[in-house]
């Protein structure tokens, strides 16, 4: 009777404990599911803010905006090139099809909108996958919750879903879940997330073949791992090589971004390590998992060696794809750490830097809140300057009149057939071209049959920088008329046809 009531109590003792820990599950799910969801609600707006308050460009939610309202009309990822001064294919400058997924929204509304929250949308849902795959691996549902948190305040993860829309962006999230099914041996789906993953940029062919080689040396998974490496160098190859140079009729742009590499070897050494320190402080515990950091090599070699510097900035796109690589070394690194420290103390060191670094780079390198270094701030338009602004898109709605504009108005203006960019892609600059080199764009816009200024885009006048030169010279362009300007000097809004 004893053993039957010590056996009894147990079975309630074990119950107990089981519903205590489903409790506490679905209370660290729902916690995750409101900080998504806050995430997703709260960049959509910011980003949406940024658009509509002219601190979007041409480079690129413009030029993404065009290819997707393009697609939606039947023209498969087609834009204009005004260097080619014809429109061409999006795959004469990146691979990124996944583009394509996002057209049939334009059905429902057409504009950036969509693209937008897509990207805050997507890019959110990476730390379900970070709440998932540290689960699987630590077992811990606490440390998961943290892990993925801390991915939604991530710098990069923030300011890159505020730059725009980047189809590579997605790669983040897609890349995650491909650890994620990799760890479960999920591999239909794992290799449904390769896939994704690829369909985002070019490069991505050498992320998935230095997870196929870290398969199959690290894991040991020799069949996965052959499957993975060729996977990626074939669509490497095949897209840098083969596709882009066929639909560009030339090499791939971006090769110009690696010349001079032994004239720029000391720059490159210095600016390598500051970015490399900026990326990886404040995720420590991803330096103890080093083998799947590897995977992360070329992405970090190509921001690293590349003569653009926005590619070492923490206010764009470029780490995108690092991000993925990093939280999932985050997890073995965690669990590494534990299994070999076992001394409590300094566990609780390290995870008190872990914490320390984290909150440091919010303020050095995040874009909300307003106390942090580098804060975004969007101001509202002026009441002039919006209604001129919706008096334009509106006597040009017609898509299949040419419209050229400076970079900030480019995201109102390019749901259209044909669209020329005023001025010039300020990389330009980066990547060692001289102003003469430049200005051999000045006169791009004549494909256009309206050109819209927004003057605070052009400068003083007085300065003779490049915008102002492609300005005066669109002023003394006999073939063109400015037919209306809301005239407040270098705040006015300007609207000239062609003759």
């Amino acid at each position: 009777m004893r053993n039957f009531i010590l056996g009894i109590n147990k079975t309630q003792m074990s119950k107990s404990k089981f519903q205590n820990q489903n409790s506490n599950l679905k209370v660290y799910e729902i916690i995750l599911g409101l900080s998504i969801t806050i995430f997703v609600i709260f960049f959509s707006f910011l980003s949406i803010k940024r658009y509509q308050t002219l601190n979007s460009y041409y480079y690129d939610l413009g030029i993404m905006n065009q290819v997707v309202y393009n697609t939606s009309q039947g023209r498969f990822l087609e834009m204009t090139n005004q260097d080619l001064k014809r429109n061409i294919s999006r795959f004469a400058i990146h691979f990124d099809p996944i583009l394509a997924v996002f057209a049939p929204f334009y059905k429902i509304y057409s504009g950036p909108e969509i693209l937008i929250v897509g990207q805050a949308l997507i890019l959110g849902l990476g730390a379900l996958a970070v709440y998932l795959l540290s689960v699987k691996i630590l077992k811990k549902q606490q440390i998961s919750l943290i892990f993925s948190i801390s991915y939604l305040l991530y710098f990069a993860v923030q300011r890159a879903v505020l730059f725009d829309f980047h189809a590579v962006t997605l790669a983040t999230t897609f890349l995650l879940f491909t650890f994620y099914f990799l760890e479960t041996k999920k591999y239909n789906l794992y290799y449904l997330f390769i896939i994704l993953c690829l369909l985002t940029k070019e490069h991505i062919g050498l992320i998935v073949f230095m997870l196929g080689l870290y398969l199959f040396f690290i894991k040991k998974d020799n069949k996965q791992g052959i499957i993975t490496s060729l996977t990626g160098l074939v669509f490497f190859i095949a897209t840098v090589y083969i596709i882009i140079p066929y639909f560009r009729g030339s090499e791939h742009f971006a090769s110009n971004y690696f010349v001079d590499i032994n004239i720029r070897l000391r720059s490159i050494v210095l600016s390598g390590i500051d970015y490399t320190k900026m990326i990886f402080i404040p995720v420590i515990y991803s330096v103890f998992s080093p083998l799947s950091l590897m995977i992360a090599l070329p992405e970090w070699a190509i921001n690293t060696l590349s003569a653009n510097g926005n590619q070492r900035s923490f206010f764009f796109h470029y780490n995108s794809v690092i991000v993925a690589i990093i939280f999932y070394s985050l997890i073995l690194g965690f669990k590494n750490f534990n299994d070999v420290i076992k001394n409590q103390k300094i566990r609780i060191m390290v995870f008190t830097a872990f914490i320390f670094f984290s909150l440091r780079s919010i303020y050095l390198f995040n874009p909300v809140p307003s106390l942090v270094r580098y804060p975004v701030k969007y101001r509202e338009l002026d009441l002039v300057a919006k209604t001129s602004l919706n008096t334009w898109i509106q006597n040009l709605s017609n898509e299949n009149i040419k419209v050229s504009t400076t970079p900030k108005l480019a995201p109102f203006f390019t749901k259209r057939r044909f669209y020329i960019n005023f001025l010039f892609d300020s990389a330009f600059s980066e990547i060692g071209l001289t102003n003469e080199d430049i200005l051999k764009t000045i006169d791009n816009y004549k494909m256009a049959d309206y050109i819209i200024i927004y003057r605070p885009e052009i400068g003083d006048l007085n300065s003779q920088k490049l915008p102002v030169k492609y300005y005066q010279r669109l002023r003394e362009d006999i073939e063109y008329q400015m037919i209306y300007s809301d005239d407040r000097d270098e705040k006015s809004l300007e609207v000239y046809r062609k003759i």
